[in-house]
């Protein structure tokens, strides 16, 4: 949702995570057809792919305000920089906090 996309964007500029919204286009949840059941939970495709978990969800979820965070991928750092050493990270853990903390107000 758009309250919940602005305060983790906030908890991202404050805690310098990189963070954007994703499309949810429809085209995206044909490549969760399946032949043999309701839904494929992941798309055979090699492109996509956070965007097609978020429509999988999207699926199950019932409330106006969500948030599929994909966030696999950033808990750990090939390179140093400023604000993060090499290694494990505990991204984005700061940007998490920082965004509940906003939402919390």
């Amino acid at each position: 949702s758009s309250g919940i996309n602005a305060e983790y964007g906030a908890g991202g500029r404050t805690s310098g995570d990189r963070v954007w919204r994703m499309p949810l286009f429809a085209e995206y949840g044909d490549l969760l057809k399946s032949a043999t059941a309701d839904v494929n939970n992941i798309s055979a495709e090699p492109y996509g792919g956070s965007i097609t978990a978020a429509k999988f969800l999207e699926k199950f979820v019932k409330c106006e305000s969500w948030a599929h965070l994909d966030i696999a991928g950033v808990m750990s750092a090939t390179n140093a920089a400023s604000y993060l050493p090499k290694g494990m990270s505990g991204r984005p853990t700061r940007t998490l906090i920082e965004a509940l903390r906003l939402l919390s107000r």
